[in-house]
């Protein structure tokens, strides 16, 4: 449960040692977007106009549905630097919660970027414990080849034959990256990776004549 003061969201001051009830930031960000979860909410798999999907997925959220298309993210080279970027996991595919007779499949088919919803011939159900999965994957950042932490992701067993949890450690910022700093002098600059020694990486601030040296867990990839 929630204490009065939170879900108004007053600001509220605790004593060190205090115990205080807990509070379900899950429910609290439901409530905050003010969406209607219901037992009836059903999820459901749209296909977008090509290059479509962001697009499509504020059009949904404007007009109260959830939806949801997990990305892979990669370094990408143009012009000998590289970027982080992110690309759908799914191509033209993203999840879509429809809650009837509430909502309606004929006002999620007209939202724009929408190109109509996989039926056979009705609209098929997605079980909402495989979106849940899914959501949960794409938060731990299984298809993340970016991030420097180590990632989980699951692996097919062919002895077994069921999915097994595993970790992968990415490999680490390449020479050319472009990166954020994210503390010490060069705080929130972009700068260009030049050279690593370990974990020690020589950068050139953007647009700069300026360089510097940093232990790689003080950068991001931007």
């Amino acid at each position: 449960m929630q204490t009065g003061a939170a879900m108004n969201n007053r600001p509220v001051t605790y004593k060190i040692g205090q115990v205080v009830e807990f509070v379900d930031l899950i429910e609290r960000e439901r409530a905050e977007d003010q969406f209607q979860i219901t037992p009836t909410s059903r999820w459901y798999v749209a296909v977008t106009n090509p290059n479509c999907q962001a697009r499509a997925a504020l059009g949904l959220h404007e007009l109260g549905y959830r939806s949801f298309y997990p990305k892979i993210r990669r370094w990408v080279s143009h012009a000998r630097v590289k970027t982080a970027k992110e690309k759908p996991l799914l191509g033209r595919y993203i999840f879509v919660e429809v809650d009837q007779p509430r909502q309606s499949f004929g006002a999620a088919r007209a939202v724009n970027g929408i190109e109509g919803f996989v039926s056979n011939p009705d609209p098929v159900r997605i079980p909402n414990k495989f979106v849940q999965h899914m959501r949960e994957r794409y938060v731990y950042g299984e298809w993340d080849f970016v991030r420097q932490e180590p990632c989980p992701f699951y692996e097919w067993n062919a002895v077994t034959g069921q999915m097994e949890l595993q970790t992968r450690k990415n490999a680490p910022i390449p020479i050319g990256a472009r990166i954020k700093i994210v503390e010490g002098e060069f705080n929130d600059m972009l700068a260009i990776v030049t050279a690593r020694k370990g974990r020690r990486l020589d950068f050139k601030i953007a647009g700069e004549n300026r360089y510097g040296r940093m232990n790689e867990c003080s950068v991001r990839a931007a």
